[in-house]
């Protein structure tokens, strides 16, 4: 899949939440060491209850229950191709800016029919959230890390 065909996770968050519960919903694109990464957090409260929560299920162990619980989503792209990356180890560490830290890896996860990785994390407070994204492709020796900020709207 080409990168132009997935200008933003937007799009991905729309496929899964509807219209009504959007605005949970931040997305931001970076390209480093030749990667393009698609970045979105969408609140676990707008996935409860959609036909889709089920296949979270089985990728996430479900979505939560609890309050202020946020689904951190990266898409991975070549570059220079646009070719999705697939087999990637990703890591994410979400940090409210001098307050609270949470650090997991982001599961591989098909959506629309691609592979998205992400994973549920608290975000709570109301401040600026800073959240790290650590990559390490196959027979590579370094892994390569983006940072990205959320702030609940």
């Amino acid at each position: 899949m080409k990168l132009k065909t997935l200008k933003s996770l937007a799009w991905i968050a729309l496929a899964i939440v509807p219209s009504a519960t959007f605005a949970h919903v931040s997305n931001e694109s970076q390209s480093v060491a030749g990667l393009t990464v698609e970045f979105g957090v969408v609140s676990a409260e707008a996935l409860r209850g959609r036909p889709e929560e089920e296949a979270v299920r089985k990728m996430h162990g479900g979505v939560p229950s609890e309050r202020s619980m946020y689904h951190v989503m990266v898409a991975i792209f070549d570059a220079k191709t646009g070719a999705r990356v697939t087999d990637a180890k990703v890591r994410a560490r979400v940090e409210e800016v001098g307050l609270t830290r949470e650090e997991k890896a982001l599961e591989p996860m098909q959506v629309a029919s691609a592979v998205t990785y992400g994973n549920f994390f608290r975000m709570a407070g109301q401040g600026t959230f800073r959240i790290t994204v650590q990559i390490r492709q196959p027979g590579t020796t370094r892994a390569v890390e983006l940072q990205f900020e959320h702030k609940h709207r």
